[in-house]
């Protein structure tokens, strides 16, 4: 008698899983790198460093900033620096690029790029219109978030070497 419970036990607990799992089913936002009330990040290239999502509360103005750049070395007195070099080099271009802006959700009306530095790109979106779920194609990298609330917004990528 008790196999028979197990067993009768043990497809309740599966029909009841595959029913959660048809209802809640890919439309879940669980799967995100960075989840907020505020942002959500769903993906990064693997040789995007670091992403950092910071919203200016003071202010009225709804705009996006990018900010681009690539990862600092460090290098102290007396170390050897020695790395393994892929075909594909970052940092050969003197500015890192959007190549390409895939809206998901939302809309911007206007991009504007403005070198900060040798190595850095800052680019301006305005016109926006939120929630805002975009994909950034930069140097051969993707990186695709959200952004649910309105605001100034900035967004630092930092990109490895």
């Amino acid at each position: 008698m008790k196999p028979i419970k197990l067993i009768l036990a043990a497809l309740l607990l599966i029909t009841t899983q595959q029913a959660f799992s048809k209802v809640n089913g890919p439309l879940l936002r669980t799967d995100t790198l960075q989840k907020t009330n505020q942002y959500l990040l769903f993906s990064k290239g693997e040789n995007i460093d670091n992403v950092r999502f910071t919203k200016n509360k003071k202010s009225k103005d709804e705009t996006l900033f990018i900010n681009i750049d690539y990862a600092k070395t460090s290098s102290g007195s007396g170390v050897n620096q020695t790395g393994v070099q892929s075909p594909r080099q970052f940092g050969n271009a003197d500015n890192p690029t959007i190549s390409n802006v895939r809206i998901i959700l939302g809309k911007y009306t206007d991009m504007k790029a403005d070198a900060v530095t040798k190595t850095a790109t800052l680019y301006t979106l305005s016109g926006l219109q939120f929630p805002l779920r975009l994909q950034v194609f930069v140097m051969g990298e993707i990186i695709d978030f959200e952004l649910s609330e309105p605001g100034r917004w900035n967004v630092d990528l930092i990109l490895k070497k």
